[in-house]
């Protein structure tokens, strides 16, 4: 299932005691987690490719997960599921934590530490990227990451085309984003929204 979706739809299957992977380490996983757990799950593991320290969730949503008994996997990769009209299992690999000049430390998978778990669902909150194909179609300047570049104002390399949220590279929560289209809004308009009714 994807994180996302489940979160926005409410179209929950029965996780009463059902095991669950959530593969990702964002605030989207800490939401599936917590809400799945909450479900009745028999056990809720979040799977996360890198260091606890490194994970993009807020730390108060990660304290809360494993206060409420989500269990975490750090530096773990899945890497295939596995069952014929259903996931039964997961193939799992370790990781390590590889130095990267400038930037994050990169997880690279160690050969031969594969393991299988059991697991009645599997989550993906992995996070995404922008779509290069429309991106390209707009042309904009991207920056070095390949989110479409802005100034100060949220302005791209187009005059009068704004952008602002995930698309810019901003923190990838809907909190964030809503603030982001907000700000760009304010700078597009000359206005400041703080105590406008809109």
């Amino acid at each position: 299932m994807d994180g996302n979706e489940l979160l926005e739809y409410a179209d929950y299957p029965d996780f009463t005691g059902k095991t669950v992977l959530i593969i990702g380490g964002g605030n989207t996983a800490m939401d599936a987690a917590r809400t799945i757990n909450k479900k009745g799950a028999k056990k809720v593991t979040v799977v996360y490719r890198r260091a606890r320290a490194q994970m993009p969730a807020e730390a108060e949503e990660v304290e809360a997960a494993i206060n409420e008994g989500v269990e975490f996997l750090f530096q773990n990769n899945i890497v295939k599921v596995l069952g014929k009209e259903k996931v039964e299992k997961v193939e799992c690999i370790k990781t390590e934590l590889v130095k990267v000049e400038g930037g994050r430390d990169k997880p690279v998978d160690i050969k031969g530490s594969n393991y299988i778990m059991e697991a009645d669902f599997v989550v993906m909150a992995t996070g995404s990227k922008p779509n290069t194909k429309v991106l390209d179609s707009l042309g904009l300047e991207l920056n070095d990451w390949g989110y479409i570049k802005v100034d100060e104002n949220y302005e791209t390399s187009k005059k009068n085309v704004f952008a602002a949220g995930d698309i810019m590279g901003d923190k990838s929560t809907v909190a964030w984003a809503a603030r982001s289209g907000r700000n760009a809004a304010e700078k597009m308009c000359g206005i400041n929204f703080t105590h406008q009714r809109i």
